[in-house]
């Protein structure tokens, strides 16, 4: 699950060889033989792409840490709702639905861009 989450950020940075082998192994569940005569390499060169393919998908993570500032964004965002959820008798109502209604655009304006590097809607994607 975490390298399918990588592939999602940074799979553009494979090679082709080594994103066919990622799809065919992780998304299609297919073997390393199998991928190996698909691809027209040996079973070892399969492994030797899927393996390189993952070492390069955790250093691009490493090094702009885009999954980890997501998750901490979405745990701050969750902390948020629930801290507004607890106090929400106690605060006036329209700053409750406000702030209720900033914290859902904060969590849907927080996607993994797609190739035209815009968030959901056309929006710009809060991370660079």
């Amino acid at each position: 699950m975490y390298y399918a989450r990588l592939y999602d950020l940074y799979g553009t940075l494979l090679t082709e060889k080594q994103r066919k082998a990622f799809e065919l192994h992780d998304m299609e569940d297919l073997s390393l033989s199998e991928i190996a005569e698909l691809l027209g390499v040996s079973r070892q060169g399969a492994h030797d792409l899927l393996q390189r393919g993952k070492e390069r998908l955790s250093t691009a993570e490493k090094a702009l840490r885009i999954d980890a500032r997501e998750a901490f964004w979405s745990e701050g965002v969750h902390s948020l709702k629930g801290l507004l959820a607890e106090f929400a008798e106690e605060l006036p109502g329209e700053f409750a639905a406000r702030a209720a209604s900033l914290l859902a655009g904060l969590e849907d304006g927080f996607r993994v861009p797609d190739s035209s590097g815009g968030g959901k809607d056309g929006r710009p994607c809060l991370i660079p």
